[in-house]
């Protein structure tokens, strides 16, 4: 898997670090392999074009690069969640929602969660 270069915000945690490497809009671009060490644990990265979810899971990393131009017409609220280790920042996500067909509610569509999406940092002090 190839993560091509661009100007990302967010963060790698390798295997082994006790706190994340902070990307805050710089070049950065990677190439990762299952059987190398230190390995990363989890990252986040995002672009403004796009976001990427990376998290290693039982010898193999787990890889998910959204575009967020295709999720525009997808219904979303924001989610701040505090960051381990990375100071005072902020992790901000969009929570996108689809409908989906629910058992216990006669076989109706309802909203449920689908994707969660990392979109950068939040350090408003008002969250």
């Amino acid at each position: 898997m190839k993560i091509d270069k661009s100007k990302y915000v967010g963060y790698i945690w390798y295997s082994n670090q006790s706190k994340p490497d902070v990307k805050n809009g710089e070049d950065f671009e990677l190439e990762i392999k299952d059987d190398v060490n230190p390995f990363i644990i989890e990252g986040q990265l995002y672009d403004g074009k796009k976001s990427i979810s990376i998290k290693y899971v039982d010898g193999q990393y787990l890889v998910k690069e959204y575009n967020l131009e295709e999720l525009k017409d997808v219904e979303m609220t924001e989610q701040i969640y505090y960051a381990h280790r990375m100071g005072d920042r902020k992790l901000k996500f969009k929570q996108y929602w689809r409908l989906q067909p629910d058992e216990h509610c006669g076989g109706m569509n309802v909203l449920q969660p689908a994707e969660l999406v990392f979109v950068g940092f939040n350090n408003d002090k008002e969250e």
